[in-house]
């Protein structure tokens, strides 16, 4: 598994390198100081998954990681990160990260994190994910709202929501806008993850 360290810190940088290439499915084959080398660095060496610091100069881990996964999708990106409040994690997502760890997750989390997303899972640490919890909780998501949610999660499509809660398909689909809009999420998927997360949790 190919991977590029992206952080501003050199410290931290040279530290994940060494940790993160004792392990023997990880190869680390690129050090990047800012996002906006991250984005050079990924069209040149094509990594497998992306460790992406946030808060960096030039440009910012959550803007990187919306270029990257525009012009290079199938790269995966973690952002791994000291912020674990509610707007970084919901810019982070926007922009495309398939997952999200903190620096101070224990180290064989950040491993299982990382191979989970390899494997085609999107992944929130626990700290950072009861940040959404609590501000599910601030948005107020009416019965109903939460019963498409939950339909959603468990892979209905519109119609089959629709049929199961007796509403029109046109409905549906004004629920679903409205709950993306109140939880800040992208798509459904997104919606899924959330929801199995938090009930996880």
């Amino acid at each position: 598994m190919k991977i590029l360290i992206v952080d501003d810190d050199v410290v931290v940088r040279e530290s994940l390198n060494v940790i993160f290439s004792s392990h023997e499915a990880f190869e680390i084959i690129g050090l990047a100081e800012n996002g906006k080398i991250a984005v050079k660095m990924a069209k040149q060496l094509n990594p497998d998954l992306i460790l992406m610091d946030i808060s960096m100069p030039e440009m910012t881990g959550i803007e990187a990681t919306h270029t990257i996964k525009r012009d290079l999708p199938k790269i995966k990106i973690v952002m791994l990160t000291t912020f674990m409040d509610y707007k970084n994690i919901l810019q982070s997502l926007t922009a495309g990260a398939d997952g999200y760890l903190l620096k101070s997750d224990p180290y064989d989390k950040q491993v299982e994190t990382i191979k989970m997303v390899i494997e085609g899972h999107a992944v929130i640490s626990q700290k950072a994910l009861q940040q959404l919890s609590d501000r599910k909780t601030l948005t107020l998501l009416t019965s109903r709202e939460n019963d498409v949610l939950e339909l959603i999660a468990n892979g209905l499509t519109n119609k089959e929501i629709a049929n199961t809660l007796f509403m029109s398909e046109g409905t549906i689909r004004n629920i679903i806008s409205i709950i993306l809009e109140k939880l800040m999420l992208r798509d459904r998927t997104q919606l899924a993850i959330y929801y199995w997360q938090k009930h996880a949790s």
